[in-house]
Formats: C-alpha cells, sequence, structure tokens
C-alpha cells in the first residue's frame, strides 16, 4: 500500500480551516461556545492556524457526560474553539483517503455509507438464499475504550509518512484512553483501526458476504461449520493484532427461522421488517407530539422496509398533525387473484383505496403485497370480504401466511 505524504500544510491553511470553521457550526450554531467563537472567528483561526505550523497545539481538557440509550456510554466533549474546528480541518483532508481504504463493507459515519445504504446491500444479498443460509452475528467487547493507541499509530504509520501530520494525529490520541466517544475524528480512526481486519476477511479468506457498522459485524454463509470456523479465526486475528476481544454473545443461526437483527431492522429472505423497539419508540413520541424533524426520521425508517400497514396506520395519525408524507408503493409483478387460490402465500402488507373495477359496488379495492414461493407479487381485487377480515389483523402481525379460496362465489383468507 502506497504511503501517502506532504499533507500537513493543507491542514493549515486559512482557507481550510475557514471551511472546517463553517463544518463544524452545522446544527450548532446557538450552542454557547460557537456564539463566544463567531466573536472573533478570523483572530481565532489565525491563533489556530500558528498552533499548527508551529507544532504547539495541545487538546484541550474533556468534559464528560452519561448517555444511556440502552447501554450505558461515556461521552467525551471538546470546546468548540480550538478543538472541534482542528479536527474538521485534518478530516477535511483526510476523509477521501480514510474512504480510499475502507471496503465496499464498511458503513457507519461515513458520507453516503450509512444505514439505509446498509439495508439495501444487505437485502440484495439475501437474495442468494443458499448462500446466506446462516449467519455469524459478533462485536466488539468495550470497543473504544479497547482501542489500543501503539497498534492504532502504527497502522497510520503504514498509511501516512508525513511526520508533521502524524504528530498531530498522536497528540489527539494520546489526549484520553482508547478513542473517546464524541470526538469527531474518533469515528474515523475507529473505522481506520479495523479496515485492515475487514480486508482480511474479504480478500484473505475469501468472505462473500460480510457487513460491518461500527464495531457490529455480520457474516452470511451457506452452513454453519465455516462459520464457527470463521469465529475462532476472527477471534485470533483480533486479539494477536489489535489487542481486541469479541464479545461472548456471538451467535451463528439459520437467518429463516429467526432473521437477521441488524441496523435497526429484522432481515429475513422474503422481506425486512422494522425492529420492535424502533416501532415502539416511535409511537411514544408520536404520543407525546413529535416534532415533524423525529416524524420524518421515523418515516425513513418504515419506507424502507416492508411494513405498509403500519406506516399507513401511522399516516393517518400525521393528517391529523398536518404533516404530509409520500406514500409508499407496492413492489414485484402484479399477479391475478385466480392464479393463487389455494396456493400458501405471505402477506406482507396491504392497502386500500378507491376503484372504478368493484365488486358489488363497494368503489373500494384491495392492493395486497405478498410473496409466493419467495417472489414478491402484488394482488389487486374488491372482495369486500378479504378487506373486511385483513383490517382486524394488528399491524404486528404482519406479514402472516395463508391460503386465499373461494368460497360460494366470494374470496377468503383460510
Amino acid at each position: 500500500m502506497k504511503k501517502i505524504g506532504n499533507i500537513y500544510g493543507n491542514i493549515c491553511t486559512l482557507d481550510n480551516l475557514r471551511l472546517a470553521d463553517k463544518k463544524a457550526q452545522r446544527g450548532k450554531s446557538k450552542q454557547y461556545g460557537v456564539g463566544i467563537h463567531k466573536k472573533n472567528a478570523e483572530a481565532n483561526l489565525l491563533s489556530l492556524q500558528h498552533l499548527l505550523l508551529s507544532k504547539t497545539y495541545k487538546t484541550s481538557p474533556y468534559t464528560t457526560f452519561i448517555v444511556n440509550e440502552g447501554k450505558e456510554r461515556e461521552v467525551f466533549r471538546l470546546p468548540y474553539f480550538p478543538d472541534r474546528i482542528c479536527h474538521h480541518a485534518i478530516m477535511n483532508v483526510l476523509e477521501p483517503i480514510f474512504k480510499s481504504v475502507f471496503t465496499a463493507d464498511t458503513y457507519s459515519c461515513i458520507r453516503g455509507k450509512g444505514i439505509h445504504n446498509a439495508f439495501y446491500t444487505i437485502r440484495r444479498a439475501l437474495t442468494d438464499e443458499p448462500g446466506t443460509r446462516y449467519c455469524l452475528k459478533l462485536d466488539i467487547k468495550k470497543f473504544y475504550p479497547s482501542i489500543n493507541h501503539d497498534v492504532l499509530k502504527a497502522l497510520l504509520r503504514h498509511k501516512f509518512k508525513d511526520n508533521d501530520l502524524l504528530y498531530l494525529l498522536d497528540e489527539i490520541i494520546d489526549s484520553a484512553p482508547g478513542l473517546p466517544i464524541g470526538n469527531y475524528l474518533s469515528q474515523y480512526l475507529a473505522n481506520f483501526y479495523l479496515c485492515y481486519f475487514d480486508h482480511w476477511l474479504k480478500e484473505k479468506k475469501g468472505v462473500k458476504y460480510y457487513f460491518r457498522y461500527a464495531d457490529d459485524i455480520v457474516i452470511l454463509a451457506d452452513n454453519k461449520p465455516y462459520l464457527h470456523t470463521l469465529l475462532a479465526d476472527i477471534r485470533q486475528y483480533l486479539t494477536e493484532n489489535l489487542k481486541l476481544e469479541v464479545k461472548s454473545n456471538y451467535q451463528v443461526f439459520p437467518v429463516a427461522s429467526r432473521s437477521l437483527d441488524f441496523i435497526g431492522y429484522k432481515f429475513y429472505h422474503t422481506h425486512t421488517l422494522v425492529r420492535k423497539s424502533i416501532k415502539q419508540n416511535f409511537a411514544r413520541k408520536l404520543a407525546k407530539g413529535a416534532n415533524p424533524q423525529t416524524i420524518a426520521s421515523y418515516n425513513g425508517w418504515l419506507t424502507h422496509a416492508d411494513c405498509i400497514n403500519l406506516y399507513n396506520e401511522l399516516m393517518r395519525k400525521f393528517s391529523d398533525l398536518n404533516i404530509i408524507i409520500e406514500n409508499k408503493s407496492f413492489t414485484g409483478e402484479k399477479i391475478a387473484i385466480k392464479k393463487i387460490l389455494n396456493k400458501e402465500i405471505s402477506v406482507v402488507a396491504y392497502k386500500i383505496g378507491g376503484s372504478k373495477y368493484t365488486d358489488k359496488g363497494t368503489g373500494k379495492c384491495l392492493h395486497l403485497q405478498i410473496t409466493l414461493n419467495g417472489d414478491k407479487r402484488v394482488v389487486f381485487t374488491g372482495s369486500s370480504t378479504l378487506m373486511q377480515q385483513i383490517e382486524k389483523v394488528p399491524a404486528d402481525a404482519f406479514p402472516f401466511t395463508t391460503k386465499i379460496i373461494e368460497n360460494e362465489d366470494r374470496y377468503e383468507f383460510t
């Protein structure tokens, strides 16, 4: 791998520091530290430039606080000036270099490689049902606090040969144990810490279906023994090369019977659902009068997964708040209802709309999103009986397996 040098000067330019200042303020313009800095911004940036050029920059003292989002985490916070501006200045230059080293299977805290990008990649992988029959799911014990400074510095020296840059990165790395959660630079350094491990799995071990979101790792394969052997190799690599430990709660399981619970979704070979805890959190926030930004965020989760019935139920509540959200469409080829009679299907979702082609003048049309023999299909019918039956199904009961039969000239779910 070619080493990169002569880039420290690009970090120190006033144009880069001004850009870093602008980026660091996004979404934080009302914070106290930002307001103080803006009163004397240009002089502050000149001062930061001097610290960098003279190599006298030192990380400011951290403040810490605890957040509890399922598990407790200690979060570190630095002053806006000079530290957060400095971190953005570094990443303005290093981000494209780091991204060029990451594998395509690395997600989290990378522009264009977030949850929804991972979502679609996993969905595509699961279309190869024989090759993704089993899953190895694991994460790393106390990942951020356990990152070894000597190992991280050695990895950086494997990529960079600019001594001035390495001085600055070393200073920031040594400012706290491990990598401090909350530092803008930490998320990139954490991904970089694991990137050679990613390449080892993909290129040396030949793993086809590999996904990493921060320190949460998923590997899909066609048999269990292979995954158990691979787990032993992973443990050895992480211990010997990165001084990391796999948590004891790793799992090897069949996807069909348990689903793959990852990045907030439950993935099956035929469909995908939103994790129950996310739906519950959304319902609680909606009940408390969630703001439009929060609703739009959760809308993103719902519109990616196969939960149109829940989506439609919430849409009615959104309309009470005068919030308009784009309706979700079904996917798959249309199929006549007569072609699926007496066949086992999975009903993923439904919606009821108006139609000029109606059954006994109901004026409505039932749209069904189904899977038949593993393939997505869309069924349209004006059957009032099917509409009455499906409207009684709770939102969290989807998808469900059933058959449609014809009974005395009307269609029914069995």
